[in-house]
């Protein structure tokens, strides 16, 4: 069982990841503090200004629940290209 703690760790290394792959943002993470709430989108191929119409994601957004950990922690987990 993942720890809030390993979920942010997590979350810094995919903002990390932004700055070393290919000159694009693939990582775009919202936090949503009143709510309790994180909310992702991850571009395997990156994100710019002249695709951003065309550019295929994958997206999470879960309460930060015990199960919500999970699902965020693994969704990173699985899309991370610097490991």
């Amino acid at each position: 069982m993942k720890s809030l703690k390993e979920l942010l760790e997590l979350v810094s290394k995919a903002i990390c990841e932004n700055n070393f792959i290919d000159g694009y943002n693939h990582w775009f993470i919202d936090f949503h503090g009143h709510v309790n709430q994180i909310s992702m989108k991850h571009f395997d191929a990156g994100w710019s200004v002249k695709n951003n119409k065309q550019a295929i994601h994958d997206s999470c957004s879960v309460y930060l629940t015990p199960d919500g950990i999970q699902e965020a922690y693994w969704f990173i987990k699985n899309r991370l290209k610097i490991k």
